[in-house]
């Protein structure tokens, strides 16, 4: 009978793979993410805190199903040709770990009420079986680089299959249960945040479309900074690495607490209101109160999605939690335009009386 015995060396070498293929895992889930936050216009889907349709499920599904295959291919075929075989051996449980990874940072970052667990379900089934078969069948032979007269005769059958993809992909689905689960996600978001700094938001708000907008900001702002991020920022703060700080992410050069961020983020877009006014009036159609609220969130944050990202869930809080101040802005656009021509009309007229006194003079 034959007896392995399993020394030092060989359980080092074990744990040496295994972070190994941890670190894979992890530099898979933030390639995946980069990735697709670059792929937008062909359709890939991020997640957000506002409800968005699917204009291109079967990519988005194959997406995320596929990459962690093709990943460990191309990550095995590299370390083959450095002559590192010793990496490729169980190189599929990458993708388990990928998966696992991926559904602790969700969790880890309150994300989790966001998630579609039937698909997220779906993705494991797929593309950890997958995983292995590739492994089993063409990654632990090195060969599988170099395909065949009879592999390459396949390519019409990955023809068809692109054709079914291009079909499916054309194809819209319904986004009632996503718009439902990030409904009750804006919900229970607005409830926590409220009871934890409604105090404090309501004494510096204004009006209730200001509070609104506060809220708006400050749902965006943790989502995109969760708590496990904003600890590891409090420590790069102290060695001069990070420069914002809290659940608003307000620029500071001392340290400040979440209830000192909620303080100052709230200061600023209520100290805004007037700035972005004084901008909004000196173009020739200044657009109401909507241009206004963009141009606020445009000085917290300039970059085009995250103005979008807010305005819209400005709206959604406007209709659950504030629908006595809901706005026709299509009658607010028009009334602005009549003030604009109003203002000027009245401008030309002042021109021309003085033009007469002079005249008369």
């Amino acid at each position: 009978m034959y007896v392995r015995f399993y020394g030092p060396r060989v359980r080092n070498a074990e744990l040496s793979l295994v972070l190994i293929h941890l670190a894979l895992a992890i530099a898979l889930f933030l390639i995946v993410n980069w990735i697709g936050s670059h792929s937008a216009h062909a359709g890939y889907v991020r997640m957000s805190v506002l409800a968005k349709a699917d204009e291109a499920p079967a990519f988005n599904f194959l997406y995320r199903s596929f990459s962690p295959v093709a990943y460990i291919t191309v990550v095995s075929a590299v370390f083959y040709k450095i002559e590192q075989d010793w990496i490729v051996q169980d190189i599929y449980l990458v993708v388990i770990y990928y998966f696992v990874f991926r559904l602790l940072f969700n969790l880890l970052t309150g994300r989790g009420m966001l998630l579609n667990w039937v698909t997220q379900c779906a993705y494991v089934l797929i593309s950890v079986p997958m995983s292995y078969y590739v492994y089993d069948v063409l990654i632990i032979h090195k060969d599988f680089l170099f395909p065949t007269a009879k592999e390459l005769g396949s390519a019409v059958w990955l023809a068809i299959v692109a054709y079914a993809y291009h079909t499916f992909n054309s194809v819209k689905l319904s986004d009632g249960r996503t718009k439902a689960r990030k409904m009750n996600y804006l919900q229970k978001r607005y409830k926590i945040y409220r009871r934890t700094y409604g105090e404090i938001i309501e004494e510096i708000a204004e009006t209730k479309r200001q509070e609104a907008l506060i809220y708006a900001i400050l749902i965006v702002e943790a989502f995109n900074r969760p708590k496990l991020y904003r600890l590891v920022e409090n420590i790069l703060f102290y060695f001069g690495l990070a420069k914002t700080l809290g659940v608003m992410q307000v620029t500071t050069e001392k340290f400040i607490t979440d209830y000192e961020s909620v303080r100052l983020g709230a200061q600023k877009i209520v100290g805004d209101h007037l700035k972005a006014k004084l901008i909004v009036d000196g173009r020739r159609y200044p657009g109401g109160q909507w241009a206004v609220r963009r141009e606020v969130i445009e000085l917290y944050n300039p970059d085009s999605d995250y103005i979008s990202e807010v305005d819209g869930l400005y709206e959604e809080i406007l209709d659950q939690f504030y629908p006595e101040e809901k706005t026709d802005w299509y009658a607010e656009m028009e009334a602005a335009h009549i003030s604009d021509h109003t203002e000027h009309d009245a401008s030309a007229s002042r021109q021309r009386g003085a033009s007469e006194t002079v005249t008369s003079i």
